[in-house]
């Protein structure tokens, strides 16, 4: 009987042992096939916070700023003694702020970022190139980023200071200083002090914006391609993006619940160096994703024989894209429709994937795509984990 008793329990023990993994396999795999994203082409969102920091709306409402809140132009956030907040600028840039800061957007277009420094410190983490240029006004000086890298800024009553950790910076309008990576510029009344910096000396600041950008960078790597690839079809046919708005893409992925940057090029780096692996070319978007913007009904771009009776919206017979008075405007004469001109990300030097200063390597960015284009598969392939749902 006992001989019985221990053989039912062994047995019993044995299957749990097998079911455990089958049981933790499916869970991985129903929480991979739910797995959600939100698409966001601005600047604005709150990615993370700590401490005590708080916001003063434009409107005159204020509390506590809370991770997932969105900034509009005029907020004030302010950061307590122990606070600290990271703050998405257009896609792929971010200010994070130190303990008793205060920071605001004066603008946020990708061609006009504006940003206002009242107090204290902060670490920006930004792309910046030729017009897409990112203004800090700091004290009663304003600092220009003007190449992709990362800066801090430190603004007192009395003074504010610029330094150059990777990239390039201008100093004010007339009389412009250029303060090169390695190099920082203070101001005191009206005069510019240029100097060198030791980067191999890090206050917290600096510590923690480097790990939070190799955490925000390794959130692009976990991105499930499927999943991924349905959401941005869905947002870009309710026009909330395209190639010409911005360098990329945010991407809130709710299991991690935080937002990385999906660039339009491929190859690229983040400003502090680490390889984004995923982008839009190896998500595999219909080709005409590259060209022509939606119109009308946001389904997408078609190419039309001129000759239609179009009804304004590109819906006529005509399948071309039409003006009001129903004669259609077609697009290469019922070929492929006219490429977006040179978009943002191809405006940057070397697509964004200049040798960094922090973190090293380079590749190219290719150029659009044919109608039935071959996909281009990174230099560096990012490994993904066996049975992720990734794609290779």
């Amino acid at each position: 009987m006992k001989r019985n008793i221990f053989r039912i329990i062994a047995t019993s023990f044995f299957a749990f042992l097998v079911a455990v993994p089958v049981i933790a396999q499916r869970d991985r795999s129903v929480s991979t096939a739910a797995q959600t994203y939100v698409i966001s082409a601005k600047a604005g969102g709150v990615n993370y916070v700590e401490g005590n920091v708080t916001i003063e709306r434009g409107d005159g409402k204020s509390g506590y700023l809370l991770k997932q809140d969105n900034l509009e132009i005029g907020d004030k956030v302010a950061t307590g003694a122990f606070g600290k907040a990271e703050i998405l600028l257009n896609p792929g840039s971010y200010v994070r702020l130190a303990a008793n800061s205060e920071f605001e957007f004066v603008t946020t277009a990708l061609d006009d970022l504006k940003l206002k420094l009242n107090r204290g410190s902060a670490m920006f983490e930004v792309y910046a190139a030729n017009k897409f240029q990112v203004e800090v006004n700091a004290g009663n000086t304003k600092f220009y980023l003007i190449e992709t890298g990362v800066y801090r800024v430190d603004v007192t009553n009395d003074s504010a200071k610029i330094e150059v950790w990777d990239g390039k910076a201008r100093v004010g309008d007339a009389n412009a200083t250029i303060v090169k990576d390695g190099r920082e510029a203070t101001l005191s009344g009206s005069a510019v002090a240029v100097a060198k910096f030791d980067r191999g000396e890090k206050d917290a600041l600096e510590i923690w914006s480097k790990t939070r950008g190799k955490e925000v960078a390794k959130l692009n790597s976990r991105l499930e391609r499927n999943s991924l690839r349905s959401t941005l079809m869905n947002s870009y046919r309710a026009n909330s993006w395209n190639l010409n708005n911005s360098f990329g893409l945010w991407i809130y992925d709710a299991s991690f619940r935080g937002y990385c940057f999906l660039p339009f090029g491929h190859g690229w780096y983040s400003p502090y160096g680490y390889y984004l692996g995923w982008n839009l070319w190896n998500i595999r978007m219909p080709w005409w994703i590259y060209y022509v913007p939606p119109v009308g009904n946001g389904n997408g771009p078609v190419a039309g024989n001129g000759n239609g009776n179009g009804n304004g919206n590109g819906n006529g017979n005509g399948n071309g894209t039409s003006s009001d008075n129903g004669n259609g405007t077609s697009s290469d004469n019922g070929n492929l429709p006219t490429r977006n001109p040179k978009p943002p990300f191809q405006q940057m030097p070397g697509g964004g994937t200049r040798t960094p200063k922090l973190e090293p390597t380079i590749v190219d960015s290719p150029g659009f795509p044919t109608r039935q284009p071959s996909v281009p598969v990174p230099t560096v392939v990012v490994p993904h984990p066996a049975k992720s749902g990734k794609g290779n």
